[in-house]
């Protein structure tokens, strides 16, 4: 299992949103980053400030049985998509610092209903977010590995569980291992047609189907969709990590 945990949330979103923040001036909104083809820079923060309104909502409604919808997504063009986004950010950042980790907080996901669930989850997509936007001024640098390590448990722990994978495998069945060399981490999955659990540790008798060894960051990115996991040293069945993506 993963070694490193985080705990100081907000020094990593602030270091995230801050490197995000600094590529991102008005002549390159209408850009399409590589690794999100589907959108451009201004769609990245304007679905980045949608996300910190619904963590802000989540920390700060007291907690009920019944779901908080998923805000709707800001009008806004040109310049002003970068106020939006400010605005956005500097809520979210009030907000983790007002709510400790350990807070009563909704969430969508089969968790712990706690404010750590939103701590994480604004990071590690602001992070990832980073990483795409400097993809489409043609300059990136890695997720820290600490902050990678917790991506990749995301991936595990909130994502897969509710069903949110990146295409189809019903007859997914094996057992693969992702290895993050710089983290010291590890993680042992288990497919079986399709569903995914993910182990403390496997059976001495269990041969493993697929590995996949590198950096935290390549990890997280290829589960993520943004990289492909032949950036990795990948051994055995890569369909099996194929079946691990996510969004």
């Amino acid at each position: 299992m993963a070694k490193l945990r985080i705990t100081d949330y907000l020094t990593e979103l602030k270091t995230e949103a801050a490197g995000l923040r600094s590529v991102c001036e008005p002549e390159v909104l209408d850009r399409v980053a590589p690794s999100r083809p589907d959108t451009t820079v201004a769609g990245i923060l304007l679905d980045l400030a949608r996300l910190y309104r619904w963590a802000v909502a989540a920390m700060l409604t007291p907690v009920a049985d019944d779901d908080l919808p998923e805000p709707p997504l800001a009008v806004a063009s040109g310049p002003a998509v970068l106020d939006v986004f400010d605005q956005a950010l500097a809520a979210v950042l009030d907000a983790v610092e007002s709510r400790p980790a350990e807070s009563p907080a909704w969430t969508w996901a089969p968790v712990e209903w706690r404010a750590e669930f939103w701590h994480r989850r604004v990071a590690v997509a602001s992070a990832v977010a980073r990483w795409d936007l400097q993809m489409a001024v043609g300059a990136t640098a890695p997720v820290p590995a600490a902050l990678a390590s917790e991506a990749i448990s995301e991936v595990f722990e909130a994502f897969l569980p509710v069903g949110a994978r990146r295409g189809a495998h019903p007859g997914a069945s094996g057992l693969v291992q992702l290895f993050a060399q710089d983290a010291d981490a590890t993680w042992f999955v288990r497919l079986r047609e399709g569903r995914v659990a993910l182990l403390d540790q496997p059976d001495s008798v269990t041969a493993l189907q697929s590995r996949a060894a590198g950096s935290a960051s390549d990890i997280a990115l290829a589960l993520w969709g943004r990289l492909p996991f032949g950036i990795c040293d990948v051994v055995g069945d890569e369909r099996l990590l194929q079946a691990l993506r996510v969004e």
